[in-house]
């Protein structure tokens, strides 16, 4: 499918690549992969990532678990551009201040939605009432893509 002249920037949160790493299938998955919109990821969630190996790889398909994963893994991250952590760091202080109190490390995901002055694409519920940046929910994602005629 092809990009609307007006190019939709996404910074993309952890909770999302890992629904695209446990389901290659996915909707989710199928974003990714499509070229609707430019996705972005702070070079800081690569960690985090990390984190969850162990999590992922249990629970995707149990024949192609471990080996599948890096395959998987880069083929995800093949559809968006890391951003590295200087990009985006004098914007650190602030998104601190916004999401102290909600979840600390999503810093720098709202640091990189800040820079770039683009939405999030996250499931965190935290993330849906923030006054200085758009956050869109898979489902609501989907609806606003429909809306403009770029998503199936």
């Amino acid at each position: 499918m092809e990009r609307d002249a007006e190019e939709i920037r996404l910074v993309v949160d952890t909770n999302i690549l890992i629904s695209a790493l446990l389901k290659d299938d996915s909707i989710t998955a199928r974003l990714l992969r499509s070229n609707a919109c430019s996705y972005y990821y702070p070079w800081d969630g690569l960690t985090e990532i990390n984190y969850y190996r162990d999590y992922i790889i249990s629970k995707r398909n149990k024949h192609i678990q471990a080996s599948s994963f890096e395959h998987a893994l880069q083929f995800v991250l093949g559809s968006i551009s890391v951003v590295p952590s200087e990009m985006y760091s004098y914007r650190m202080k602030e998104a601190f201040s916004i999401i102290k109190d909600r979840d600390p490390k999503d810093t720098p995901f709202l640091a990189l939605a800040l820079q770039l002055g683009s939405p999030l694409w996250s499931n965190d519920k935290h993330f849906q009432d923030l006054p200085e940046v758009i956050a869109y929910s898979t489902g609501a994602l989907i609806e606003h893509m429909r809306s403009r005629g770029i998503w199936w």
